[in-house]
């Protein structure tokens, strides 16, 4: 029973010790007139939730191609979801999705391909397809041919018409985005096949943008 008992205070503890790490670094940042990357770089690794969002928003004005700091806490921030995820009645809750997304957003600002890999695998297993959509925009963005078969590959798998919608856009702008000539088939079967008539009208306008 004592050891019981003291595993639960010490639990306890740590969590205070922890919330107030937290909250001493939002309070520290609050009371600066002008945060500077590395303190919002700290945030987005010890602060909260919410505040991650916020500091992800701000290092996304910041993001050059090349700054090795922010490219790296974006990295993390992008991969939130498999240390938080968590799971209630076989259904996905609190995953910090919005982390990831912010994340994904200020990734393609970067433009830097070092970040493909990380998309790619972000783009195939996240399991929100609000992030999978930025995910996909992201890759558009930093504009490498090698990233096509990726984009393709989740046209081909998602639903015509249905949940799958935004994501499917998403790829069929970015294929539009990169505009190299094999990204021309995938959207050729986007528009004979039988998406949602916004859909195969943006496959169209992405197939002008394609440079032979």
């Amino acid at each position: 029973m004592r050891k019981i008992i003291f595993l639960c205070i010490t639990l306890f503890l740590l969590g205070a010790i922890l919330l107030h790490a937290q909250e001493s670094v939002e309070q520290y940042l609050l009371s600066l007139k002008e945060p500077s990357k590395e303190d919002y770089i700290a945030l987005l690794y010890e602060g909260s939730h919410e505040n991650q969002v916020w500091a992800i928003t701000k290092l996304a004005e910041m993001a050059k191609e090349g700054d090795e700091e922010v490219f790296e806490a974006l990295i993390f921030g992008l991969q939130q979801g498999t240390i938080f995820v968590k799971r209630q009645y076989n259904k996905v809750v609190n995953d910090f999705w919005d982390v990831r997304a912010a994340s994904a957003y200020a990734l393609g600002e970067m433009r830097d391909p070092k970040a493909l890999p990380y998309l790619y695998d972000a783009l195939r297993y996240d399991p929100d397809n609000h992030v999978r959509s930025e995910v996909a925009i992201a890759i558009g963005k930093i504009g490498e041919p090698e990233a096509i078969p990726f984009l393709a590959r989740i046209i081909e798998t998602s639903s015509a018409a249905g949940p799958d919608d935004a994501l499917v856009l998403a790829c069929v702008q970015a294929l539009g985005e990169i505009g190299h000539h094999d990204g021309f088939v995938p959207l050729l079967e986007v528009i004979r096949g039988d998406f949602r008539r916004s859909i195969r009208y943006a496959a169209r306008d992405s197939l002008k943008k394609i440079k032979w």
